[in-house]
């Protein structure tokens, strides 16, 4: 079941920005671990990033994370000690995506190990996109 705070940055993700956002099995695990004011920072880091502009740069305000994980933007709160690393998209319809694949401590590269072992495993499928159809 979707968590209706992600329900509804979905509609304003959409109606001001032409974003969604997706979250994985796993990262809904690792989002429902935090406390209820966590969760809320960490949609509002979401929301601050698709208003910035969620693809890479020049093309918008996405910082590229390196290695195995090119192809993957990342989201740094230092004051809230936290990273999201997802894959931002633009899709045919000039809505973009973005897959969270994982949301950690900034802590050494513990979600950066994270989001390796979870690349191939984003699930496009998932639950929060079953309910936008």
């Amino acid at each position: 079941m979707a968590d209706n705070k992600i329900v509804q940055l979905n509609k304003v993700l959409a109606e001001k920005y032409k974003t969604r956002v997706f979250f994985s099995t796993n990262v809904m695990q690792d989002y429902k671990s935090f406390s209820r004011g966590k969760r809320n920072d960490v949609l509002k880091l979401i929301l601050k990033q698709a208003e910035k502009g969620a693809l890479f740069k020049p093309d918008g305000n996405g910082n590229r994370c390196e290695g195995q994980l090119h192809q993957f933007a990342k989201i740094k709160s230092k004051t809230l000690n936290l990273r999201i690393i997802y894959r931002p998209q633009l899709c045919d319809d000039g809505i973009i995506e973005m897959g969270i694949i994982a949301i950690g401590p900034r802590d050494n590269l513990e979600v950066y190990k994270m989001a390796i072992q979870r690349m191939t495993a984003l699930d496009k499928t998932s639950e929060y996109r079953e309910e936008e159809k």
